[in-house]
């Protein structure tokens, strides 16, 4: 029984329909790999399994318990910030209530920085997007 399943999905970007009556099944075990030119609909199908774009026609229904995640591929991040600072603001990691968990998940962002040789002090506008 598939954990996933789209069917008849109707999405459409002003007169440019993105999914065109779309039907998709995912079952449990199974990988996918979503392959298109730009500007055909992947990120806007992606977002719709995760929920973060309702469909305009059609039906997405998922096992209960599933939690689909949409990952943006460009991170929004604020320009004027560090990356360390920027990072603890995506992470919502200075809103931890616990003074020692969020001390040591600040110890191990510093960690991954230095391991990954970015400089945390650095701005954001500064890093490369990949």
């Amino acid at each position: 029984m598939p954990f996933l399943t789209l069917a008849e999905a109707e999405l459409s970007w002003g007169d440019m329909p993105l999914l065109d009556h779309a039907s998709l099944s995912i079952e449990p075990g199974e990988r996918i790999g979503l392959i298109g030119r730009n500007g055909t609909g992947k990120s806007s199908l992606l977002q719709v399994l995760s929920g973060l774009e309702k469909l305009e026609g059609g039906e997405l229904t998922q096992q209960d318990g599933l939690r689909a995640v949409y990952l943006e591929q460009e991170p929004r991040l604020d320009e004027n910030l560090t990356l360390r600072d920027a990072l603890i603001a995506r992470g919502a990691l200075a809103a931890i209530a616990d003074e020692r968990d969020r001390w040591e998940r600040l110890a191990k962002l510093d960690e991954y920085l230095d391991r990954l040789a970015l400089a945390g002090e650095a701005l954001t506008q500064t890093a490369s997007g990949g």
